[in-house]
């Protein structure tokens, strides 16, 4: 009965006494806490929210006096006393734009349900009920545009803050959030057809060009917003090395593929190499490179990583799911830290043997399993190396070991009859 009495004076003081809650009689959507739009004076408590409703663009439910919609009066089991996660309390209201927003390339801050990123949540002074303007908003985030405007060469809309101008906010069909084809989307401000601009391409047609596959459309330290790394011939205004300039239509090139690349580079791939890389095999040097200007040392048509992973994508996915992988130094040129890129004299493009390519990072300890031409896998015969054990690539166990290290592995050569293989044809143990 005591118990009994203690919830009922907890209730009284909770839905009768308490100012501003609901008591019996009274409407539920103004009093009731647990309704849906549920009217509660909660700015009274919420100093600092008085002046966010205040704003000139007020989020529709704090001008309601709906604080209910997103939040429990009492408790929850989200952050804030949120009634649900972020985008799925954002989906509520907005469930038609959030699914269309999920479609194409999608802005991280969306792809991860982070909407407050970039809007206020109770009200804001912007448009949209955006968090800052310009490029304030925008470089909250891309620290290295913000590095970028210190250039001495600075694209006019960048500097001024019109990121919409050219890129959509949520999501898009183009790449980097473009709000249209880049060659299209530079036409809407650069006329294909003016006679200065023309000149300054030495006279070639540039319509259906990829404009920025020469320009930063950013900043740069180049005039004319030139790429970092330029390709000599391009650098030096000598296109008819590739391209027949007094031909009908100048763009064409000489020669195709790797035809034209090795008049100046005839050492790619090596011919005494036993492996290649199949874009160099195929002659398709520009699967890797571009032949005007990058961004990238040695023209790099993005930077390692991304370049490798848009043909070995499974290995960077794998990666992620496995229990242990080779890190990936991007100082060291990502994948580049130990496969060749065009050609090697060694399995898989490593770049100096299963072996020495290791210890370039890894000494050997003393203890270590021994390897090398004298040790071979009884398995197959070969020489045992670090990969024998190890895929760096990413596996399920520790170490990037192929098994499990306490027994598993080791029995695969080590049955207890087996004695280890030599090179020499002796059986030692």
């Amino acid at each position: 009965m005591a118990r009994a009495s203690r919830l009922l004076l907890i209730g009284a003081l909770l839905f009768g006494a308490l100012p501003g809650l609901a008591r019996a009689g009274e409407d539920p959507a103004q009093g009731d806490p647990h309704a849906a739009g549920a009217k509660i004076d909660c700015l009274r408590c919420h100093e600092p929210l008085q002046k966010a409703a205040s704003r000139k663009v007020p989020h529709k439910p704090v001008a309601d006096g709906e604080c209910t919609k997103c939040h429990a009066p009492h408790a929850a089991r989200y952050e804030k006393l949120l009634n649900l996660r972020e985008r799925a309390l954002c989906n509520t209201c907005h469930a038609e734009q959030v699914a269309a927003f999920m479609t194409g390339t999608v802005h991280a801050p969306v792809k991860q349900g982070n909407c407050s990123s970039c809007h206020e949540v109770h009200g804001s002074d912007n448009a949209s009920l955006l968090v800052r303007e310009d490029n304030d908003l925008c470089f909250g985030c891309h620290k290295q545009k913000q590095e970028q405007a210190k250039m001495p060469f600075t694209h006019e809309p960048f500097m001024q803050g019109a990121c919409l101008d050219c890129h959509k906010a949520h999501n898009s069909p183009q790449p980097a959030l473009l709000s249209a084809p880049a060659a299209r989307l530079c036409g809407t401000c650069h006329s294909v057809d003016d006679e200065k601009l023309i000149k300054a391409h030495t006279g070639i047609p540039i319509k259906g060009a990829k404009c920025t596959g020469c320009h930063e459309p950013h900043a740069s330290t180049t005039k004319g917003l030139l790429r970092q790394v330029t390709h000599a011939p391009f650098a030096a205004g000598d296109c008819d090395m590739c391209h027949l300039v007094d031909s009908e239509n100048p763009r064409v090139v000489r020669a195709t593929g790797a035809k034209l690349c090795r008049a100046c580079h005839p050492d790619y791939p090596k011919s005494a190499d036993k492996v290649k890389h199949k874009p160099v095999a195929d002659g398709q040097c520009q699967s890797c490179h571009v032949p005007h200007a990058s961004d990238e040392k040695r023209l790099l048509a993005a930077k390692p990583l991304e370049l490798c992973t848009s043909c070995h994508k499974q290995l960077l996915e794998r990666a992620a799911k496995s229990k242990s992988a080779h890190p990936i130094d991007p100082e060291k040129g990502a994948c580049l830290g130990c496969h060749a890129a065009h050609s090697s004299g060694e399995n898989s493009l490593l770049i100096n043997g299963p072996i020495r390519t290791c210890l370039a990072c890894h000494q050997m300890q003393s203890h270590g399993h021994p390897v090398g031409e004298d040790r071979l896998d009884p398995r197959n015969g070969q020489p045992i190396t670090c990969v024998t054990c190890h895929d760096p690539h990413g596996t399920e166990f520790s170490y990037t070991l192929r098994g499990d290290q306490s027994r598993g592995l080791c029995v695969e050569c080590h049955d207890g009859e087996k004695p280890m293989p030599h090179a020499d044809g002796k059986k030692k143990k």
